[in-house]
């Protein structure tokens, strides 16, 4: 799928809720030292289930434990923030510091007096045989009023920012003209490098090759999403991945509330073979869509699995793209193809004319946080092992109510059928790995990346020709 690159937006700021409540932090901690600061062991048990979970108690409703790390003067010790964010009506919404107690399963933390509030929940991880990761069930109590039962789950995963260690490039960019044409420039420059630690190096926008450390940042377990500032900017980094591209990132640069954005990934230019005739098996590969790190070969080495869905062509209609990557620098990428003789049964991809064959085993793994283990043969590499964090979400998991601001109206009424101010999207390609969904499907002129934003509950990034728009589910 064609992504955008470098539109502008007329005061339409992604993220900003959360963008702000990272400003707090940095604000909140900026005379402290991080190794002062006591991480205690509930709460990191309780960032385990970090993630966004749909409540049943009305449309809209969710339940969020949301998890920021914050890092600050080239400290390489991390400074945590957890928060719980509950929206019980969809309509509001609230954020309270955890201060309760947490031993694996129960949550239990006690408002005082008329401040705060009460928690009383268990939280499991599922099967994940249904896609969700983790429920939620118990109570929660406003000071004054009665307790109210809630019940819900996700299909978030925490990430941490380690997984996106790599060096990133502005690559074969694709610019929207006015008339809904594409101009495609191909460039290779360094634009950002993770390492570990994590430390972020970044050319601030330049595009000149040159990299300087970024002091301070922060990100969000929820939403992959890294910000931080210099001068009267402030930068922002929603992370992902891309197929043979590797790790991917939306880069969003914000200055006097105008919006800019590039799409960077860590293989610049992958070895894509075009696409015959999608294998009718698609679907059932499409559960296991992730990004899967081989780590045993090569720092970066990866297998990714992206599938992208046309709900008007029927249930079957879905693409698969494959990405292998056996160093880290270089990648092949392949579609599930009915032409050259692949299959998938029994939870195993058979690629017979590329010599690799993938074993998925679908399984929480609560030490290294993954959901799906892959163990596969590459040409004469055999019992490679794998593991990916990333976990797909169905488009209607959006849904619930409106989101919206001041001109523009985007509802999710299921996986197949979206409304954007008043007008039915009937041609839409969506991708359940990267929340991103184009319209029209073979050639989009918009572009819709989804997710959270904190207080604001669900949100939708839209880009088409005319630039950047944002719209929320709690849009005050």
């Amino acid at each position: 799928m064609e992504t955008t690159a470098n539109p502008v937006s007329s005061g339409y700021t992604p993220m900003q809720e959360l963008a702000g409540y990272h400003q707090q932090i940095a604000e909140k901690y900026k005379h402290l030292k991080p190794d002062e600061i006591e991480v205690t062991p509930d709460s990191k048990k309780l960032i385990a289930f970090n993630g966004y979970y749909t409540l049943d108690n009305a449309n809209g409703a969710f339940f969020a434990i949301d998890t920021n790390i914050h890092f600050q003067n080239g400290s390489s010790t991390p400074i945590y923030d957890i928060a719980l964010l509950i929206s019980l009506s969809g309509i509001t919404s609230a954020r309270f510091p955890f201060t309760g107690t947490f031993d694996g399963t129960c949550l239990r933390q006690q408002s005082v007096g008329f401040k705060g509030v009460t928690i009383d929940l268990t939280l499991m991880h599922t099967d994940v045989s249904n896609g969700t990761t983790a429920s939620c069930s118990g109570t929660i109590t406003f000071p004054g009023r009665l307790s109210i039962p809630v019940s819900g789950a996700t299909y978030n995963n925490p990430i941490p920012a380690e997984l996106f260690i790599g060096e990133y490039y502005e690559a074969v960019p694709v610019y929207i003209e006015p008339n809904g044409e594409y101009k495609k420039e191909e460039v290779c420059v360094p634009v950002m490098q993770i390492k570990s630690g994590p430390e972020i190096f970044y050319d601030y926008g330049a595009n000149d090759g040159i990299l300087k450390q970024v002091p301070s940042f922060t990100y969000n377990l929820n939403m992959y999403y890294f910000t931080f500032g210099k001068g009267d900017k402030s930068y922002r980094l929603i992370m992902g991945s891309a197929a043979a591209g590797g790790l991917a990132c939306n880069n969003i640069i914000v200055s006097n509330g105008t919006s800019t954005s590039r799409s960077l990934q860590t293989i610049p230019f992958p070895n894509q073979a075009p696409l015959v005739a999608p294998n009718t098996k698609s679907c059932k590969l499409a559960s296991f869509s992730g990004y899967y790190q081989i780590s045993s070969l090569a720092k970066g080495a990866f297998i990714s699995i992206q599938a992208e869905q046309v709900p008007s062509m029927g249930d079957d209609a879905c693409t698969i793209l494959i990405g292998v990557s056996l160093d880290g620098i270089t990648s092949n990428g392949y579609y599930f193809d009915d032409t050259q003789k692949m299959t998938f049964k029994d939870n195993t991809l058979h690629m017979p004319e590329q010599s690799i064959k993938i074993t998925f085993t679908r399984e929480y793994n609560a030490r290294q946080g993954s959901l799906v283990n892959i163990k596969c043969t590459i040409n004469k590499h055999q019992n490679i092992i794998g593991f990916t964090l990333f976990n797909p979400v169905p488009l209607s998991v959006f849904g619930g109510v409106p989101m919206t601001n001041s001109k523009d109206s985007l509802t999710i009424l299921s996986n197949s059928e979206v409304t954007y101010n008043n007008k039915t999207l009937d041609s839409i390609l969506y991708v359940p790995v990267m929340y991103i969904l184009a319209n029209p499907w073979n050639k989009p002129t918009i572009v819709m990346s989804f997710g959270t934003d904190g207080l604001k509950g669900n949100t939708c990034i839209i880009t088409d020709q005319s630039g950047i728009s944002v719209v929320n589910a709690i849009p005050g």
